[in-house]
């Protein structure tokens, strides 16, 4: 039987943090200068930072059952939930980046990806473990994201698509999010950036999603 809960210290939290690297690589790589080793380093003191922030042990829900490890992580967040100050805090706490390429990724987020306000429930890292893939593992950590979005009493859930994998656009639709935001911008010949997805709660709400 499956079940849900936060990640906690007894958990392979580098493992934990390897993943949510390999969902964001672009991000990663511009914030820890395209050094891998430097950048799930990062992430793991991320998780583990005293500061809140966007990759805070608090926001990361795992799925897994009695006889097996984790078997996939989602982290997402109510937008009232994070501060810009803490957040800017925890990174420089890592020690694994510098100032000048924090304000790089807080201005290139408000270019490439979803705006996020403070009733809003965001999902920033979704991942199976390729071993559990198949399983519908995705969709139950989603669907487990909404519930907690609409127990703290959030309007909608968001979350932002790379431009280059249009392939999730139709996972993400049978799972009721429409398009809302074209977070894209096309630079020296190359597209860059994210379509930006959204769920309407008031669809929990109104008992048409279960």
């Amino acid at each position: 039987m499956l079940h849900f809960r936060k990640l906690n210290e007894n958990d392979d939290i580098d493992m934990v943090a390897s993943w949510i690297y390999s969902t964001d690589h672009f991000l990663f790589d511009l914030l820890f200068d395209n050094d891998r080793i430097r950048a799930t380093t990062g992430i793991t003191r991320l998780i583990n930072s005293s500061y809140i922030n966007p990759y805070h042990r608090k926001f990361i829900t795992v799925i897994y059952d009695e006889d097996s490890p984790i078997k996939g992580v989602c982290v997402g967040f109510k937008g009232s939930e994070i501060s810009l100050r803490e957040t800017f805090k925890a990174m420089r706490d890592t020690t694994c980046t510098n100032l000048p390429r924090i304000v790089q990724n807080a201005v290139l987020s408000e270019i490439f990806a979803s705006k996020i306000r403070s009733k809003d429930y965001y999902i920033g890292n979704l991942y199976v473990d390729p071993m559990y893939r198949g399983e519908s593992l995705g969709t139950k950590l989603v669907e487990k994201s909404k519930q907690i979005a609409s127990q703290s009493n959030c309007n909608a859930v968001l979350l932002d698509v790379e431009y280059d994998k249009p392939y999730l656009l139709d996972f993400y639709k049978k799972l009721g999010f429409k398009r809302d935001s074209k977070n894209y911008h096309r630079l020296l010949g190359k597209t860059y950036g994210c379509y930006g997805l959204k769920f309407d709660l008031q669809n929990l709400k109104d008992g048409q999603i279960n």
